[in-house]
């Protein structure tokens, strides 16, 4: 497929692998409207009137990039915060979409997930709920669509150099070698998906090997992640040591009156 004088909205645009996808968009000729925060607002907060925006002023290819991950305990994560970005924000968007792309008979629909939904692992527990939620999703409606001429593209990279990888999550990846792709390479890789109108791209060797172990035998990657996950405690536990004593104390006060207000 060309993407010269297709309409593009995308969604996570202005940083990390968006940054660097857009510009490649933009010089294949395609018109790219880019969700910006600044002058948008508040993706979750505003969902409502961007789709009302997108349902009067649909594009021909949706881009859900936008994204947040949390490394911490399971009990320590935003559960309601990581799930509203990463999954429900997708859905929203693409169900504003969908009408116009069924009257057309044409459109493209490119849901950026992550490697974690087909390895899920440990500390990243919410994270990996909601991209995996939008990988049974994308599974879903593509084969709700099937035989509309409407393309449900997923895609899922392993851990990328940037933003979203740096302080405690870069020394995690360091710590268990964990490879960091470059974004400009993982862009082109998106790029390539979008044109070729592939339904799935797993990006990552031995990733994908992984991937495939743990839907067959789950426990041989339960123990080959058992070191990764002590890994993580240690640096979880060092870094609750490090907060400021007067950090600890308000966030006790807080707590308490939590408890008190229940």
């Amino acid at each position: 497929m060309q993407l010269n004088g297709k309409t593009i909205y995308i969604t996570g645009g202005t940083g990390g692998i968006g940054s660097a996808l857009v510009p490649l968009l933009i010089k294949a000729g395609a018109e790219v409207t880019l969700f910006d925060r600044r002058q948008d607002g508040d993706l979750v907060k505003n969902i409502d009137h961007i789709c009302e925006q997108l349902r009067i002023n649909p594009p021909d290819i949706l881009i859900n990039m936008a994204g947040h991950n949390d490394f911490d305990f399971c009990e320590n994560q935003k559960m309601d915060e990581l799930i509203a970005l990463n999954l429900t924000v997708p859905m929203r968007l693409t169900q504003a979409v969908l009408p116009h792309m069924k009257a057309c008979g044409a459109g493209q629909i490119v849901n950026i997930g992550s490697m974690l939904a087909v390895i899920p692992l440990p500390h990243f527990s919410g994270y990996v709920a909601a991209k995996a939620g939008l990988k049974g999703f994308s599974d879903s409606l593509r084969r709700e669509l099937m035989g509309s001429n409407i393309v449900v593209t997923h895609i899922m990279p392993r851990a990328v150099a940037t933003s979203m990888n740096h302080g405690l999550k870069g020394e995690l990846n360091a710590a268990t070698n964990t490879a960091e792709d470059d974004p400009n390479l993982v862009a082109m890789m998106i790029l390539q998906a979008i044109i070729k109108q592939k339904t799935e791209l797993r990006i990552g060797w031995p990733e994908r090997l992984f991937a495939h172990l743990h839907a067959f035998i789950p426990s041989f990657i339960d123990k080959g992640l058992k070191k990764n996950a002590a890994i993580g405690q240690a640096l979880l536990n060092k870094n609750q040591k490090t907060v400021p004593n007067e950090e600890k104390t308000h966030e006790k006060n807080i707590t308490t009156l939590n408890r008190v207000a229940s």
